[in-house]
């Protein structure tokens, strides 16, 4: 997959003018089986392979992970997640300290149902946006995100809106067309993408 998109970025134009990669990884319990692994270290395999895609993928300005969805969230057990938010955890707690991010300049923004996560995981997830402010590039990380809900939440307060007075029914259209104060940090990886490239399966 990395010397498919490497020779992409090279002799493809529309790769070359590229500004926003989306990535939607996927396969980590068939990574564990495969390699005889516990799935916490096909997860932490999976965190590495960020950063690696950030070492050579040197065009897009903006990447987007979806690291979990809001679908999963509900459907794993909570021992899984339990131990999903503590890998998070140490993997920003080592970007911290390391300021990793910083030396690559790149930017980190976290997006999605935050007020589901554990608070301290979420407060790390703050440091490390704090610290990586001003960067070059931006890395936008999905965590408890969907963009069905974004969508429906977007709605409601749309309507809302409308019926306090606070908005004119002849600007709904425009305004739910434009990105919510949650999904600025990353211009959706709701139902449509615009110059993005889906690319599963890392």
């Amino acid at each position: 997959m990395q010397a498919i998109v490497k020779k992409s970025f090279v002799g493809n134009f529309v790769m070359r003018i590229l500004n926003h990669l989306a990535i939607t990884p996927d396969g980590n319990r068939r990574y564990a089986k495969k390699h005889f692994l516990p799935f916490k270290q096909a997860y932490w395999a999976g965190f590495d392979k960020v950063k690696e895609v950030l070492d050579w993928s040197d065009e897009p300005d903006k990447i987007t992970v979806w690291a979990l969805s809001l679908d999963n969230f509900v459907k794993r057990s909570s021992f899984e997640l339990k131990i999903l938010f503590k890998l998070m955890q140490r993997h920003v707690d080592e970007s911290l300290e390391k300021q990793s991010f910083i030396d690559r300049g790149v930017g980190v923004k976290f997006f999605g149902r935050r007020d589901l996560l554990p608070r301290e995981l979420d407060r790390r997830f703050a440091l490390l946006e704090e610290q990586t402010e001003d960067q070059e590039k931006q890395l936008n990380i999905a965590v408890a995100y969907s963009g069905r809900d974004e969508l429906l939440s977007a709605a409601k307060a749309i309507a809302r809106d409308v019926k306090e007075g606070k908005n004119r029914g002849s600007l709904v259209f425009e305004d739910f067309t434009q990105p919510s104060t949650d999904s600025q940090k990353v211009a959706g990886v709701m139902s449509f993408w615009i110059g993005a490239v889906m690319v599963c399966g890392l």
